[in-house]
């Protein structure tokens, strides 16, 4: 992509921040739904599970995960962006004070969070912005055993491929791993990957 377009387009949806970063997260609530909804409805969720989201953005999924584990459970969004944490806040006010969902700044390589503390992780639109060597092995040390990890991206937006994205998680140790190229409104592709960290689930 050009560099004066990476540039501009940095602030709306890479690093979302300020005015710019408010735009881009009214754009993402609506042209991200329907991938936080299809990462939910994969990522094995049930009331009483613990989910993270890296990159909420403005928190429609991470909503649509609190709900997905209440009551007992937790959805738990991680995001280095201090405006999209300010949206995702005000989205999901309800889910927070009932402590069904929690936000906190953090990456894809640095969530912050216990090993073994997570029964599910998701992202959307967000898994060629990580240091991804890094974003797996923290991931598999985050999962438990058996937990799923659920991607989906934009395949116009993509910076690499669907295919080296499979290899990558296989090479870094997930099993199970599946890729699905699905359509979607507007003829874009959306491109999905559920991979499990290995050893059997905690029931």
């Amino acid at each position: 992509m050009n560099p004066l377009l990476l540039q501009i387009l940095d602030p709306i949806f890479g690093r979302p921040r300020g005015i710019p970063g408010l735009i881009g997260g009214a754009i993402m609530s609506r042209g991200n739904a329907e991938q936080e909804a299809w990462a939910v409805e994969h990522a094995d969720l049930a009331p009483g599970k613990q989910v993270l989201e890296i990159g909420p953005g403005p928190g429609v999924g991470l909503a649509l995960a609190a709900e997905a584990v209440a009551p007992g459970g937790r959805a738990i969004g991680v995001d280095p962006s201090a405006t999209m944490r300010a949206l995702a806040r005000e989205r999901c006010a309800l889910h927070l004070a009932t402590g069904h969902a929690t936000l906190r700044e953090g990456t894809a390589d640095d969530t912050g969070l216990p090993d073994a503390s997570v029964d599910s992780a998701i992202s959307v639109n967000n898994v060629t912005l990580w240091d991804r060597q890094a974003a797996y092995k923290e991931l598999q040390r985050v999962l438990r055993p058996g937990g799923v990890l659920v991607i989906v991206h934009h395949r116009h937006t993509m910076n690499t491929t669907p295919e080296q994205l499979h290899d990558e998680l296989v090479e870094a140790g997930f099993a199970d791993v599946t890729l699905d190229v699905r359509g979607r409104t507007l003829n874009r592709a959306a491109v999905g990957i559920l991979a499990r960290r290995p050893g059997a689930a905690q029931a």
